[in-house]
């Protein structure tokens, strides 16, 4: 290990003696060196009634570009249109016996054909950000936003102790919380029973 912090910068300064003193290091291995821009302290960031100096250490790190490829967000379909779209485009063509391996094949190609007119028209495509959380659903959505709702609502009767609002509030969020935790939780397990050595 190497120290990276260079010799001589003191890093504490005492609260009763003003003394300045360097019990905090920044240590690091030999492939780091070529991506440390700097390592410094920042007195001028430290905060009220503390001694330690918060010390900075700038990286240069090449971050790899990852190709995303659009695919369906299947939470967000609302099935009732999905159900109506395939309805109406599968009737377009007449139920008859199929009594030729020709006729099955045509039969086949316009159920492929409706299905995904169907998923085209009301499946829409994920927008994933870096942030985004995996395990995140449409429910937790409506739930937040019943919470923002009911929080409105509650600080604007914020002087009515007895008002409802204030127990529905604390109701859903409770709520919330535990929907969070459950979601989490089934993601996880569900994750690890697909799982496959390549994905380690």
């Amino acid at each position: 290990m190497l120290q990276l912090l260079p010799q001589g910068i003191p890093t504490l300064q005492s609260c009763s003696t003003g003394n300045w003193t360097r019990p905090d290091n920044v240590f690091g291995t030999k492939h780091l060196l070529d991506s440390i821009v700097s390592c410094e302290t920042a007195p001028a960031l430290r905060g009220p009634r503390t001694d330690h100096l918060p010390v900075l250490l700038t990286l240069e790190l090449a971050v790899p570009h990852v190709s995303f490829e659009p695919h369906r967000n299947w939470r967000e379909v609302d099935w009732n249109a999905f159900n109506v779209h395939l309805k109406n485009t599968i009737s377009t063509k007449p139920a008859t016996p199929l009594t030729s391996e020709a006729e099955f094949q045509d039969a086949a190609r316009h159920l492929t054909s409706a299905i995904t007119s169907a998923m085209e028209a009301c499946i829409p495509f994920s927008k994933p950000c870096p942030h985004s959380k995996r395990w995140w659903t449409k429910r937790l959505s409506d739930l937040r936003q019943h919470i923002k709702d009911l929080d409105r609502l509650s600080y604007q009767m914020r002087g009515i102790p007895l008002h409802p609002s204030h127990g529905d509030l604390k109701a859903a969020k409770d709520t919330y919380a535990n929907e969070v935790t459950a979601t989490k939780k089934q993601h996880w397990i569900e994750w690890l029973e697909d799982i496959e050595g390549n994905d380690l």
